[in-house]
């Protein structure tokens, strides 16, 4: 998570359209499920023991629309996804690359528990997946923005990895967001105006982070303790936090950027094999 004064993928302007879509879609839904409880309401029949007042009728209705706008938020009844889906369909608006299972909240909101950041912990198949994962769904987007600002692409890999496992819409317990987990503040400061865009998320990541390595002499330890506990944290201790969890995250993301270089490497080296063998056609064959 990044800590400071705080391609593939939708753009800043799909971004806005979808959060907009999305709020529309949670009104309908609280709407319908205001008329769906006021239904139910009238198919029970009056008990004339107990006389009902103007007042009581009106908190009734104040009751029932909070109950729907609360069905909506959580997405209970799974109406506002359908229509968001009608509407992406209809408007031509980019969410491929979004997790569908997200609760419509997270496109906004920092907080709550449904896509929360959670503390990835990896053996080595499970690396290999990840990051393979990640370099299927955001490979060119790294690469891209990575030589922008002239940071390895395979830390910028590891960084996702570590603070996201590569979704777009993962929202820390404290907000952090998006794919390499921006703080608002920080966000912000590095001219990120929509979060959950890859886009503009990794290009704020990595334009944190390069500032991170820049402050550090380039050295990448300082730098990854910098871009999880804050370089406050960093300049305080004269070194690594003494805190658990930047060490350990120090520690993951160093390894996850080994396990992404060595990919990248054989990768590589099969590209150049199949280059090599289309030159010389096959069984040495002139082509």
């Amino acid at each position: 998570m990044v800590i400071g004064n705080s391609g593939t993928g939708t753009t800043s302007t799909d971004g806005r359209q979808l959060s907009r879509a999305a709020q529309t879609a949670r009104d309908f839904e609280a709407m319908f499920t205001s008329m769906m409880f006021k239904a139910m309401r009238g198919s029970i029949e009056d008990n004339p023991l107990i006389p009902k007042s103007m007042g009581e009728d009106i908190f009734t209705e104040m009751l029932d629309g909070e109950y729907a706008k609360m069905s909506a938020e959580s997405g209970s009844l799974g109406l506002a996804a359908l229509i968001l889906k009608e509407i992406e369909r209809c408007e031509g608006i980019n969410t491929n690359s979004l997790d569908s299972n997200v609760p419509l909240w997270a496109l906004e909101r920092g907080g709550g528990t449904g896509a929360g950041r959670r503390s990835y912990s990896y053996g080595g198949s499970d690396n290999t997946a990840l990051i393979g994962k990640i370099n299927t769904q955001w490979g060119d987007l790294i690469t891209n923005i990575s030589e922008r600002f002239g940071v390895d692409a395979n830390l910028v890999t590891a960084v996702i990895a570590r603070e996201s496992s590569g979704n777009p819409r993962a929202i820390s317990p404290k907000g952090a967001k998006g794919l390499m987990q921006l703080m608002d503040g920080t966000a912000r400061e590095m001219g990120v105006s929509y979060s959950f865009s890859p886009a503009e998320n990794i290009t704020g990541g990595v334009k944190y982070l390069k500032r991170m390595l820049d402050l550090h002499d380039g050295n990448e330890k300082l730098a990854l303790a910098s871009y999880n506990a804050g370089p406050g944290a960093v300049k305080k201790f004269n070194g690594i936090p003494p805190y658990k969890e930047t060490q350990e995250y120090v520690r993951a993301v160093q390894g996850l950027r080994a396990k992404a270089a060595e990919m990248n490497a054989a990768r590589n080296g099969t590209d150049n094999a199949e280059k090599n063998n289309a030159a010389s056609g096959i069984n040495g064959e002139a082509i």
